[in-house]
């Protein structure tokens, strides 16, 4: 079996999934391995506060600036629409992406810098940052659904939606995963 045939590529031809269980399971190896007193305790309730806060800031900067792209010229030829509203999704899943992983790289740092809990400080960090992840940057329906809404709002269909199999597009909610 060729290692294409593992696994099913997405809109882009790559395997996104792959990428997120590296970074949970290395780092946390990295963490566990450099740090010889590294135990199981929980950090300090100020740690998981500013994790669990800074997970609620990147979360509210998903929502108001991670979905942002330029809309779609009218008038722009329906292939060349849709090739830009790829281009200006993959932008935007990644500007997501990125924001996302924030609390669990300031966590490996953090992870180094305490006495206490330093395992534990990079596990609950990376858990904030799988969700954040799972929440804004996994192609879903809704976020689909979000981004196309953006790329259409000035008139021309991008057909997005209709690119990745979600469905009918901006006109149904995007409230729900």
């Amino acid at each position: 079996m060729r290692s294409s045939d593992a696994h099913t590529p997405d809109a882009y031809g790559q395997d996104a999934g792959a990428h997120v269980h590296v970074h949970a399971g290395g780092a946390g190896v990295v963490v566990a391995l450099s740090v010889p007193e590294a135990d199981l305790t929980l950090p300090s309730a100020y740690v998981l506060g500013g994790q669990v806060a800074a997970g609620v800031v990147i979360f509210v900067l998903c929502s108001t600036i991670g979905f942002r792209v330029l809309p779609i010229t009218p008038g722009t030829p329906p292939e060349q629409a849709t090739r830009e509203g790829l281009q200006r999704q993959q932008t935007s899943m990644f500007l997501r992406l990125v924001l996302s992983e924030v609390v669990a790289i300031a966590s490996l740092a953090l992870a180094f810098a305490l006495t206490d809990g330093q395992l534990m400080t990079y596990v609950v960090g990376a858990l904030v940052s799988l969700a954040l992840m799972a929440f804004f940057a996994y192609p879903s329906a809704r976020n689909i659904r979000r981004v196309e809404a953006s790329l259409d709002s000035a008139g021309a269909p991008s057909r997005l939606a209709e690119e990745f199999g979600v469905g009918d597009g901006p006109t149904s909610t995007y409230n729900v995963l």
